[in-house]
C-alpha cells in the first residue's frame, strides 16, 4: 500500500498551489466562502494530478526501468501491479472528478480541461522535443487559471506569462539533467542537445524574471498595490539559486524535489508568499 501511495507521488501537490494564486492576489484571502472553493480546487488538482502520475508510470514502466533514477519508482521496479496502478489511478481520477463538481462547475471544467492537457502529453507530446515542456507549461497555466476561475476574478496577464515561463524554465531543467544522465528512458530528448538546453533555460529564465517584474510594476493589480514591487527580488533570487543548483550542483532533475530539500529556495519562496500577501490586504502596504 504504502508503494502505491508513493506511486502517487504526493510530493509533487507541492505543484498545484499555483490554484492558490487567484486567492492571494485578488485579495480574497480573508474570505472563508473563496479559501474554502480554492482548497476544494487544490484538492481536485491533488488527486487529478496523481491518478495522471500513476496512469503516466504505468506506460513508462519499461523505459523507466532503464532510467538510473525512475528505475526505482515502484511500478517500474515491479513493487506495485500494472492492474494495481491502473485500479488506484482510476479511482482517483473519479475522485477528482467527485470533489471538483462538489465545488462548482468551474472547477470541474479546469480538471478536465488539465485532463485533457496531460492526455495530450501522454500520447503525443512526450514524444516531441520542446513540445513536450509546453505542454507540461501549458499544465501549469491551466493550475493558476483555475484558481481565479473558480473565485470568478480575473488574473493578471503577466502573471500568467510569468508562470508559463517559470514553469518552461524548470521543464527545459529537468531535460538538461535527464541528457546529462544520458538515460534513453525518454524518447524525445533525442531531439535536445547541451547547447540547445543551456539557451533554452536562459531564455526563458531571464524572461520570467522580466514577466513578474512588469506584473509587480506595471499590471492593475500592482497600481492597486503599488508595493508588490518590493517582492521582485525574491522570484529573482529563487530564479538564480536555481541556476546554481542545476549547473554547479548537477540538480534540477526534480524541482519538487529540490524545493522541499534546499533551504534558500523554500525560505524564498516563503517569504515571497508572506510578503504578496501582506501587498495585497486591503489598500496596500501604504495604508
Amino acid at each position: 500500500m504504502i508503494d502505491l501511495i508513493l506511486s502517487a507521488r504526493p510530493r509533487q501537490w507541492s505543484k498545484n498551489l499555483l490554484v492558490f494564486a487567484g486567492l492571494i492576489f485578488s485579495g480574497r484571502f480573508l474570505e472563508w466562502d473563496a479559501v474554502r472553493i480554492s482548497l476544494l480546487t487544490f484538492c481536485a488538482f491533488c488527486l487529478a494530478s496523481s491518478a495522471g502520475y500513476l496512469f503516466n508510470d504505468l506506460l513508462d514502466r519499461r523505459s523507466d526501468a532503464a532510467h538510473p533514477e525512475k528505475r526505482l519508482r515502484p511500478i517500474a521496479a515491479g513493487r506495485v501491479s500494472p492492474f494495481a496502478a491502473a485500479a488506484f489511478g482510476a479511482a482517483l481520477g473519479v475522485l477528482a472528478a467527485i470533489v471538483a463538481w462538489a465545488t462548482d462547475w468551474q472547477a470541474l471544467a479546469s480538471v478536465g480541461a488539465y485532463v485533457l492537457n496531460q492526455l495530450v502529453y501522454v500520447l503525443i507530446a512526450r514524444r516531441v522535443a520542446i513540445l513536450d515542456v509546453f505542454v507540461i507549461a501549458f499544465g501549469f497555466l491551466i493550475r493558476a487559471g483555475a484558481g481565479a476561475f473558480v473565485l470568478h476574478v480575473e488574473i493578471g496577464q503577466w502573471l500568467l506569462l510569468c508562470t508559463m515561463l517559470l514553469a518552461l524554465f524548470l521543464g527545459f531543467a529537468k531535460r538538461r539533467h535527464e541528457l546529462l544522465l544520458k538515460s534513453d528512458s525518454r524518447s524525445s530528448l533525442s531531439g535536445y542537445s547541451a547547447p540547445l538546453l543551456d539557451k533554452l533555460i536562459v531564455i526563458s529564465a531571464s524572461s520570467a524574471v522580466i514577466a513578474y517584474s512588469l506584473y509587480a510594476i506595471q499590471s492593475e493589480t500592482a497600481a492597486a498595490h503599488p508595493l508588490l514591487a518590493l517582492t521582485i527580488p525574491f522570484p529573482m533570487f529563487g530564479v538564480f539559486r536555481y541556476l546554481q543548483i542545476a549547473y554547479q550542483e548537477d540538480g534540477g532533475g526534480n524541482p519538487d524535489v529540490d524545493l522541499m530539500r534546499d533551504p534558500w529556495l523554500y525560505g524564498v519562496v516563503l517569504v515571497w508568499a508572506a510578503l504578496s500577501v501582506a501587498a495585497m490586504t486591503t489598500g496596500g502596504w501604504r495604508h
